[in-house]
């Protein structure tokens, strides 16, 4: 079991592809709108159902396991006031599912709120597509040869430089409405990136054999 670890899914668009084990996280999380608009059909059985439970149907059953903690503060989105609730458990790394697709505007608050605490935890969200993440100043990613990078500054990175890929940066500055770095690719399996100052998004292709 991973300890501090905690798998949290949000009302956005429904994965396609769930973990292939929940064993390896110490309790598993959903919103409220997560829960009973997807999760519900599957057999993903969370330790707790976290929001202000505006989308919680009272008139469905949930496990008796399941702890229904109502979070009312209308100030923070139910993804903050879920990993919140669970840092307060002792968590410290979060696996996020489902904070992208539908809303636009929701996704945009998520990615504000991993922003806002990506300095405390450990962050990484997964679509239907690629999983990504705020990366550390000095960032080495494994295991992704031949898979599609991209690199998205927050709004600003400067010095950034990146190698192991097919467009390697050297001491470059990224900025939104300028100078992006998206669908570079990894042609090593060892790939480095560093900067200096600026928040970076990095998103990474994930490959699932029956698309």
């Amino acid at each position: 079991m991973q300890n501090h670890t905690a798998l949290l899914f949000v009302n956005g668009e429904p994965p396609k592809h769930y973990p292939n084990t929940s064993d390896n996280y110490c309790c598993i999380a959903a919103t409220d709108g997560a829960y009973h608009n997807y999760l519900s059909s599957t057999s993903i059985i969370p330790n707790y159902i976290i929001g202000d439970l505006d989308s919680f149907h009272r008139d469905r059953n949930t496990p008796n396991t399941t702890q229904v903690i109502h979070t009312p503060d209308q100030n923070k989105t139910d993804f903050e006031k879920a990993m919140l609730f669970l840092a307060d458990k002792g968590i410290k790394r979060f696996i996020v599912y489902g904070a992208c697709g539908h809303a636009s505007d929701h996704f945009l608050g998520n990615l504000s709120v991993a922003k806002q605490y990506h300095q405390q935890f450990d962050i990484t969200f997964y679509d239907n597509y690629c999983h990504f993440f705020f990366a550390k100043h000095q960032q080495v990613l494994t295991g992704i040869k031949n898979r599609i990078i991209s690199l998205m500054p927050f709004p600003k990175v400067i010095k950034l430089s990146i190698d192991g890929v097919q467009y390697p940066l050297t001491n470059a500055t990224l900025k939104l409405g300028e100078l992006t770095s998206l669908r570079n690719k990894a042609i090593s399996d060892l790939v480095k990136i560093s900067f200096k100052n600026g928040n970076l998004l990095i998103f990474i292709e994930d490959l699932h054999t029956d698309d």
